[in-house]
């Protein structure tokens, strides 16, 4: 072998090793786009699910956590900004975020976490053929309303009229509404609806329901309601009214019962998304995840304020009791 040749296969021999390095070098760029700040539970559940799978913030993996001032029409730039950011995956929050993300982009992947309907919304085909650029997990909020009034209906017996709490800007919010209104009727009650969505808001609407003598009030879910949760709960509390959740952040801050995904064990789920897509497969083949379990959690505490009794069997079924 010529030394030339020889020198020649040495380099490209050393060169197997360097490429494999500068691969491990790369960093992941992430934006988590939110109508409201998540939580920090949600985004420590988020970065642990993606430490399991070997990504470090500061290593490999960089997070960029994102919402609007007001709303995604009143400061549509933090969208446009993420963009522009070149990330490489974007999860977005609820159905909100989803829409401003699909609005923004069609070639970045987006990873939606918690939307009621992803088809009916328009985000994908089907769970199990999303195309697209959009994939995820959805919190089929609408299939959990019926059940969700009968766990209500149990613990506050002889209620009579139901408030409903929505949000009229969020378009998940139209199938949950006309599903609990079905539910409600079933069980011959009353439902009165009102909009709310920031706290002067929330106060008009538990001012509105008590004066109308509402027996309790189900709030549908939407990011608002978590980061109002304890404006929430003050008034609730005030008015002397029962709550009703899809989540356990509203139960935690004083609210009677939730039923509903567990929104920190989804946002952990999200990055077996982000992995996937990171390693090369595409959105429009990784089917929706829809959530595997669903919680009952009770505030007791809330019950005895309110003078009410969870049924024991109640207790012994919930997944938390909280005290």
């Amino acid at each position: 072998m010529r030394r030339r040749e020889f020198i020649t296969l040495l380099g490209g021999a050393a060169a197997w090793p360097l490429a494999a390095y500068a691969q491990q070098l790369k960093v992941w760029r992430i934006g988590v786009l939110a109508a409201v700040p998540p939580t920090p539970a949600m985004l420590s559940a988020f970065r642990d699910g993606m430490r399991e799978r070997g990504y470090v913030e500061g290593q490999n993996l960089s997070i960029d956590v994102r919402w609007p001032r007001g709303s995604f029409d009143q400061d549509p730039s933090v969208v446009t900004e993420l963009v522009n950011s070149n990330v490489d995956v974007i999860v977005a929050w609820a159905t909100p975020a989803t829409i401003a993300a699909r609005r923004a982009t069609s070639t970045i992947p987006i990873v939606m976490v918690g939307p009621g309907d992803p088809v009916g919304s328009g985000f994908i085909a089907s769970l199990a053929r999303p195309g697209g650029n959009i994939t995820g997990l959805t919190n089929i909020s609408v299939d959990l309303s019926a059940k969700l009034m009968e766990l209500f209906a149990e613990l506050v017996p002889g209620m009579k009229r139901v408030g409903v709490v929505r949000n009229p800007n969020n378009p998940a919010v139209t199938v949950m509404l006309r599903e609990t209104e079905d539910a409600v009727r079933k069980l011959n009650m009353q439902v009165e609806v009102v909009d709310a969505q920031t706290s002067d808001e929330f106060e008009r609407a538990f001012a509105q329901l008590s004066a109308k003598s509402a027996d309790g009030v189900m709030v549908l879910p939407d990011p608002t309601v978590i980061e109002h949760s304890r404006r929430i709960t003050e008034l609730a509390q005030s008015a002397r009214l029962p709550t009703a959740f899809q989540r356990r952040e509203n139960v935690d801050a004083g609210g009677l019962f939730s039923y509903g995904p567990d929104l920190n064990h989804q946002f952990r789920q999200a990055a077996f998304y982000v992995d996937r897509i990171l390693k090369g497969e595409k959105p429009a083949e990784l089917p929706v995840m829809q959530p595997t379990k669903i919680e009952l959690v009770i505030n007791l505490k809330t019950a005895k304020a309110l003078g009410l009794t969870v049924p024991m069997i109640m207790q012994m079924t919930a997944d938390e009791v909280v005290e």
